[in-house]
């Protein structure tokens, strides 16, 4: 293998240079962002033009030898592989060889040194740049105050929080310093100081943007007393799941007014769907997905929101828009990205939706258990497999993981109400859910009037109030059939039944018990409406369907 390391040449590959003088990657549109490992990893790659580079090999070179696991090597590849828009799936530039390591498949060309770096592309030509995603930076922890009494705490906690922080796949995530020498507007730093106060220690954490030290977020931790190392996973835990989401609306908030590369775009989206309000405007952000990954079938975070907006009826916003067609197209969307990259947790959850709105329940199952595995520090995520758990019936796993998403809760609005308003409904406890879903209209406002529940939070409040057999449940029910009247936008006309059809279409409830029991609730409530009058408790109750834990 060559280790020739003199700069008397530069190496070009397909529509990249390798600038070895300053130690830069040049793309179309200028240069690009490399972690040292990632660009030491793509200079040998390049030096030995198409041959194959083992594991060992490369350990000994990029990592000189230090002992890492291989998965230290796998996020280098896939560092390359975001920067260079290069899928693992029918790569261009990176080929793997399973089990042996990998080879760069694009021809390489040597050329003299000054005289290959490429100008950067016309300005409009931005719309098809990819760039870079976020990236997180961590430099060691400041422990001088404690170094004496607990040496190894520190380092410790800097490793425990990489770990957690690295099953976060929308990042970049560094820890050494030249990964974090280039950076742009949408990057981040990440420390922590420990002190010694009245016999504890104090963690005092914050994030920070790398180009203007503005900061983002920040707390004070108290570790529990004892030995402060049995509390590292606990800090870890609570420190993940309070950054990404801070990150990422700190990103929602600063997108610029003329995007200038893929992830510019994708935050765009992301903004313009936290304020639907018409169908039209959810077409549109549709669309807008739909270009991104044509240009950029890489760009894996641009999938699960379009996958959500084809699996419900387009954010809500149209009831009845989305049929069998957007399901299919989620479907496909959700098999090709998990192609690309089986080891994403996001891909896993909105593909194991889309086996539940399928009917597959097996398959629904193992893509939530494999997302659980692969990040169990995510807020979301862990909200969206406990939801998925309900509607496979495994209603003790749900409860369990939704206390998990409480703890990991870091303001009220974080908190599952919607969802722990669900699973009592499916408890068959209607006043705690009417209580909890109460709760939730107010925690997460949907609409812009900001003093009504959502579509799907209003149903749940109306079908608990049917099982318990609600005084006000008639007002409620005409209350929630006008709402979803004046957005109906399916090609049938809209009557009970075809309500009821919409209900079980957006619930997907497994067992077919557990579907009368649900279509058997919709029509007592419809029913109280089409009567107008003050309802009263059912003479029978509900057969309560067998639940399983």
């Amino acid at each position: 293998m060559s280790t020739e390391l003199d700069c008397e040449y530069d190496l070009s590959f397909g529509d990249f240079t390798i600038v070895r003088a300053d130690e830069r990657v040049f793309g179309p549109s200028g240069p690009i962002k490399l972690g040292r490992k990632a660009y030491r990893l793509l200079l040998l790659l390049a030096e030995q033009d198409g041959q194959l580079l083992t594991k060992d090999e490369l350990f000994a070179t990029v990592w000189d030898g230090t002992i890492v696991t291989e998965s230290a090597l796998t996020s280098a590849i896939k560092e390359l592989r975001r920067a260079l828009d290069d899928p693992s799936v029918n790569p261009r530039y990176i080929e793997s060889v399973y089990g042996r390591g990998y080879r760069l498949l694009a021809p390489v060309e040597r050329r003299a040194a000054g005289q290959s770096r490429p100008v950067q592309a016309a300005a409009n030509a931005d719309d098809h740049r990819l760039g870079d995603a976020p990236l997180l930076y961590l430099p060691p922890f400041d422990d001088r105050a404690i170094v004496d009494t607990q040496p190894f705490l520190a380092s410790v906690l800097h490793e425990e929080l990489l770990i957690a922080l690295s099953r976060f796949r929308e990042i970049r995530l560094v820890s050494e310093q030249g990964g974090a020498d280039r950076y742009g507007t949408r990057d981040y730093r990440l420390t922590m100081r420990l002190l010694a106060h009245d016999g504890a220690i104090q963690a005092f954490v914050r994030v920070a943007r790398l180009a203007t030290g503005a900061i983002v977020w920040a707390e004070q931790m108290v570790l529990p007393p004892g030995n402060p190392l049995d509390t590292v996973d606990e800090v870890a835990r609570r420190v993940s799941g309070a950054v990404m989401p801070r990150l990422r609306d700190d990103m929602l908030r600063n997108v610029p007014q003329r995007p200038a590369d893929a992830f510019d775009h994708y935050f765009a989206n992301r903004r313009r769907m936290r304020d639907l309000d018409t169908l039209e405007e959810a077409r549109a952000v549709a669309a807008d997905w739909e270009r991104l990954i044509a240009d950029h079938p890489g760009l894996l975070q641009a999938y699960p929101p379009l996958i959500r907006l084809y699996n419900t009826d387009y954010g809500l916003t149209g009831p009845g828009a989305c049929g069998a067609a957007e399901r299919r197209r989620a479907y496909e969307l959700a098999h090709r990205a998990i192609a690309i990259d089986p080891t994403d947790s996001h891909l896993h959850t909105v593909k194991a939706w889309c086996h539940l709105w399928a009917g597959e329940a097996g398959l629904a199952r193992g893509h939530f258990d494999e997302a659980l595995q692969l990040n169990p520090y995510h807020h979301e995520r862990l909200v969206e497999i406990a939801t998925g758990l309900m509607f496979l019936d495994e209603l003790d796993r749900a409860a369990g993981l939704l206390e998990r998403c409480r703890l990991l809760a870091v303001l009220a609005n974080d908190a599952p109400q919607e969802e722990e308003g669900l699973l009592l409904l499916l408890q068959q406890d209607y006043a705690k859910a009417t209580d909890a879903l109460e709760l939730a209209r107010w925690v997460h406002p949907d609409d812009r009037a900001k003093a009504r529940p959502g579509l799907l939070t209003g149903l749940y409040a109306l079908l608990a109030a049917a099982g318990h057999g609600a005084d006000d449940l008639a007002a409620r029910a005409r209350d929630w059939r006008g709402r979803i009247a004046a957005r109906w936008a399916g090609p049938e006309p809209l009557d009970d039944a075809v309500i009821r059809d919409w209900i079980l279409f957006h619930n997907p409830l497994q067992r077919e018990e557990r579907r009368q029991w649900l279509a058997s609730l919709a029509e007592r409530a419809l029913a109280a409406a089409a009567a107008g009058e003050p309802n009263r408790p059912a003479q029978a109750p509900l057969e309560r369907p067998s639940v399983s834990g």
